[in-house]
């Protein structure tokens, strides 16, 4: 039976390096019309054609042929922490690269499992009081001490969460969810974001896989999945003692130990009844007057994922792959393997126009043992 491309991933190539199709055109000497029809799925793609697209866009031929479908940014099993006006562009190749990442990822797992995980169960919000129960809830579910979540990267990873962080190349996104059943989550975000804000970002991500799944965007939905990374990053019962007095310097000590951003720390505040609305105002004033909203004082390190280096890590020693019989299991250049793959590294696509210092960051001080340590689950061969 002979084999179709599939037009959906001719499209995702194309977003993904980030062309229009007017210049995936001219780069590959392939009318526009023709591009449209066979991204639309209308004409099949000319084999000559094909070979063109396969060298212009940097894969390999049977990377077009892949089965399944590629989800956009408005299905219901993705979400996204945005700020508005995102442009279009940038939006699509991020979510290139979610689907991209998801595909991999299966791939990745086909070979191994991840045992003595945790879940990510399905709360509803109707089924509570309040969002900030939800967020209780779990910690008790995943038996979580007390207090500031060590290593939320770990807890996630060990729900078997593919966490990536690289650098977006726009401030504007910070995280984006893709859970397409039964393929495990996956979860990107911003490594050119401070390490606080990441860090809220993949408990507001945490949010809406717990709450949201399933469920149409509605009004209420980013509100809800930021007083849930709220509640679980600094639950009511162990902050609450210690908030007061309320300041920037105060703020600015309990930062370290919570490993949250000062002005998380100031809504936190206001939301638990230990500052008024005004003085909350204020606060932020000062916060802006002081250049503390753009960029906060005393940063503290990235949080280093560690699941899917451990999976590339295993097909290696475990199955005996070469980082070419990887690749092929890919689907990928050997170039882009190593370019979305190598360790220590979160670093742009290729052709991407950037300057950013994309390098892993180094563990905190005193943080000597490896992320890698603190996973519950193992990676086993089946």
């Amino acid at each position: 039976m002979r084999q179709h491309v599939n037009p959906e991933w001719l499209t995702l190539a194309r977003e993904l390096r980030g062309m229009t199709q007017q210049e995936l055109s001219k780069k590959s000497s392939i009318t526009q019309s023709k591009i449209s029809r066979y991204e639309g799925g209308i004409t099949e793609v000319d084999t000559n054609d094909l070979e063109a697209l396969s060298r212009v866009l940097g894969f390999p031929a049977k990377f077009f042929y892949q089965t399944g479908h590629v989800f956009g940014a408005d299905s219901i099993e993705i979400f996204n922490r945005r700020r508005k006006r995102v442009p279009v562009r940038d939006l699509k190749r991020i979510h290139a690269i979610a689907n991209l990442y998801r595909a991999c990822g299966t791939r990745l797992c086909y070979a191994f499992e991840q045992v003595d995980k945790a879940e990510i169960p399905i709360m509803r919000r109707s089924d509570f009081d309040q969002v900030s129960d939800i967020a209780d809830a779990l910690r008790s579910l995943w038996n979580m001490p007390a207090g500031p979540v060590q290593n939320l990267v770990a807890w996630l990873e060990n729900t078997s969460c593919q966490v990536h962080s690289f650098d977006f190349e726009i401030d504007k996104i910070d995280e984006v969810v893709h859970w397409i059943a039964p393929d495990p989550a996956v979860i990107m975000v911003n490594s050119a974001a401070p390490a606080d804000r990441t860090r809220f970002s993949l408990a507001h991500a945490l949010g809406h896989l717990v709450m949201h799944r399933d469920i149409a965007p509605y009004p209420e939905i980013e509100e809800e999945a930021d007083e849930f990374a709220a509640a679980f990053l600094m639950p009511e019962r162990d902050i609450l003692g210690s908030l007061e007095p309320v300041t920037i310097q105060h703020m600015l000590e309990l930062k370290q130990v919570w490993r949250v951003s000062i002005s998380a720390l100031i809504r936190r505040a206001r939301d638990l009844g230990v500052i008024s609305q005004r003085r909350y105002t204020s606060l932020f004033q000062h916060l802006s007057r002081l250049g503390y909203r753009k960029r906060e004082p005393r940063p503290f390190s990235h949080e280093s994922p560690q699941l899917v280096k451990m999976l590339v890590d295993s097909h290696r020693t475990q199955l005996g792959y070469s980082d070419h019989e990887l690749a092929d299991l890919l689907m990928l250049s050997l170039e882009d393997f190593h370019h979305w793959y190598s360790p220590r590294k979160v670093i742009p696509f290729p052709g991407a126009n950037t300057t950013a210092d994309c390098r892993e960051a180094e563990p905190r001080s005193g943080e000597s043992e490896s992320c890698e340590s603190q996973l519950v689950g193992k990676i086993v061969a089946l």
